[in-house]
This record gives C-alpha cells, sequence and structure tokens, in this order.
C-alpha cells in the first residue's frame, strides 16, 4: 500500500512538467511548417449587378507583399442561380477567366478587368444550356462568383477564402443614408428627423419592388414599395396576399388615403431623383399608417443612396 501511495506521489509531482512538454510539443508541430505569403484582400468583396444598366463592373484587390512574393492572380467565374418555390439552386461550370501579373514587390491595389454582360456569360453553362442573351432573363439574386487564387514565388499556389460576388439586382436596391424627414402623429409635428437610423438597407424583391428594412425608429418593421420605369413611387397595400403593416396597423399613402396624409407633401413626393454620374440617388418618400381609435401616422422622408 505504501510503495502505491510513493508512486502516486511521484506522478503528481512529475505530470506538470509532463503537460507542459506535451503542450510545447503540440506548438511547435502547429508552427513548424507554417509558410507565409499570397494574402489578397478583396476590397470589393460584395457588389450588386444592376440589370439592363449596360455598365461594366471590375473589383478591387490589395496584395500584400512579403518575404515570399505574390508573382500573378488567377481568376476563375462561375454563375449562381438562385432557388425558387419549385426550383433548387444551381451552379454553373467555372471557368479561369484571366491572369494578373503582379510586377511591384511592394503592396500594391490591382484592379480587376470590367466585365459587361457579355463577358460575366461568355462560357458558361447551367444545366449544359448558355445562360440567357440578356440580363432582363435573370432573376434577383441570382450572381456571378470570382474566386481568386495567388502564385507565389516559392512555386505555391494559394486561393483565397473570400470570393467576390456580383450579385443580380436593381438599380436602387443598396445602402441609403438618412437626408431628411417628419412625422406627424394625428396631425401634430412630432419629428423632424431625429427619428430616423442614419442607415437603412433597401433590397430588391423583383424588377420594379423594393424592400426597405426598418422603418423610421422601428428597425423590425419592413415596408414594400415599387418604383416604376418613369421613377414614381407607389405602396402596394397588400404583398404576398396580406395586408401591408407598419407598427401592426394598416399602411396609409397618398393615393389610397389622400384625407389622412395632408401634411406631408403629397403634390411633392413619391419620386426618384436620378444621380447618373454619382450614383447617389435619392427616393423622397410619403407614407403612413392608421391606428384604429386614434388616428393617422404620417412620414415623409428624403434617402441618399451610399455610393460602394
Amino acid at each position: 500500500m505504501k510503495k502505491i501511495f510513493n508512486l502516486l506521489f511521484v506522478l503528481l509531482i512529475i505530470s506538470p512538467a509532463i503537460l507542459l512538454m506535451q503542450c510545447d510539443s503540440e506548438d511547435d508541430l502547429v508552427t513548424e511548417n507554417a509558410k507565409e505569403g499570397g494574402l489578397v484582400d478583396m476590397l470589393t468583396p460584395s457588389m450588386n449587378y444592376v440589370v439592363n444598366s449596360g455598365k461594366a463592373y471590375s473589383f478591387s484587390m490589395f496584395v500584400y507583399q512579403g518575404e515570399v512574393k505574390t508573382r500573378k492572380l488567377h481568376i476563375y467565374r462561375s454563375f449562381y442561380k438562385s432557388p425558387t418555390d419549385s426550383t433548387a439552386a444551381v451552379y454553373s461550370n467555372e471557368l479561369e477567366d484571366a491572369s494578373i501579373d503582379i510586377t511591384s514587390t511592394v503592396n500594391n491595389t490591382v484592379v480587376s478587368n470590367g466585365y459587361y454582360y457579355a463577358d460575366l456569360i461568355n462560357g458558361l453553362t447551367l444545366n449544359g444550356q448558355p445562360l440567357p442573351a440578356s440580363d432582363l432573363d435573370l432573376s434577383i439574386g441570382d450572381r456571378f462568383w470570382f474566386r481568386i487564387v495567388s502564385e507565389l514565388s516559392d512555386g505555391r499556389t494559394v486561393e483565397q477564402s473570400v470570393k467576390v460576388s456580383l450579385t443580380v439586382s436593381t438599380r436602387y436596391a443598396g445602402t441609403y443614408k438618412f437626408i431628411e424627414g417628419i412625422y406627424y402623429r394625428i396631425g401634430v409635428l412630432t419629428d423632424q428627423g431625429s427619428y430616423w437610423d442614419p442607415e437603412y438597407v433597401i433590397e430588391s424583391v423583383d424588377a420594379i419592388t423594393y424592400k426597405m428594412i426598418g422603418m423610421c425608429a422601428w428597425p423590425d418593421n419592413v415596408l414594400y414599395f415599387q418604383i416604376d420605369a418613369a421613377g414614381k413611387i407607389t405602396y402596394p397595400l397588400k404583398w404576398d396576399g396580406a395586408d401591408q403593416l407598419l407598427n401592426d396597423a394598416p399602411l396609409i399613402t397618398c393615393v389610397d388615403n389622400p384625407t389622412d396624409m395632408t401634411n406631408v407633401y403629397c403634390s411633392s413626393s413619391d419620386y426618384v431623383i436620378n444621380d447618373d454620374v454619382g450614383g447617389k440617388d435619392r427616393l423622397v418618400m410619403s407614407f403612413g399608417y392608421y391606428t384604429s381609435g386614434s388616428g393617422p401616422r404620417e412620414f415623409y422622408q428624403v434617402l441618399e443612396k451610399i455610393v460602394q
């Protein structure tokens, strides 16, 4: 019994040292064969492809140069078809689209080629069929992917963990900053801008329909609205088979409820101001909701698109 006790005592004394040796050994194994080089930061990892814009799209990459140099970037292109209620998501084939020689030995920024729609679809197929010849036949949420592989001076190739996505959307999707707003509660001016957040996200739903995430001071609300070819903004009272509600109350608009919307510039509202040069489109909007037994809440807001 005494021998067993002595043996246990010795093990308790030496076991911390054994544990330390094991930890040191594991750390050495992890770092011993680590290699550096090939890091590329995607400066524009996510972009919107605006249907029928006719423009070319490019993306920027920042190349970090250390002891091991990046000599070339290989760009691979593919397409993702978003799922619908009746179809599953589909991925196209992938093609090596281009390679870019990196001649600088210091950190530097590299810009890809410009891609028009014809360039984006060239050589790609879905289920053996070419992609649509017109971008009008794409769906919101479809996207083109660019995968980047670095070719290094020591002969290695390194795939970047972040891909570049070019998501099919419509012109007015994006992030907007708040410019101006007023809020009337039961005919009384209650706020002139402090209720709004600095920024709001507006998503494409279909070719003309958008979804605003958050509404004034209520971030859990969404507002569906539509923009026609002339730039006029309207608000469907029903969406996806249900009444549109704001703050759990029925939506009201200048068109459908003019007597409840007398304070928010209905005669000079609900239109788009296009900025075809800088891309800072503005949305001028009036809408509200009606609380039963109380009265209307009216909102006027101007939002400006943030250029990525």
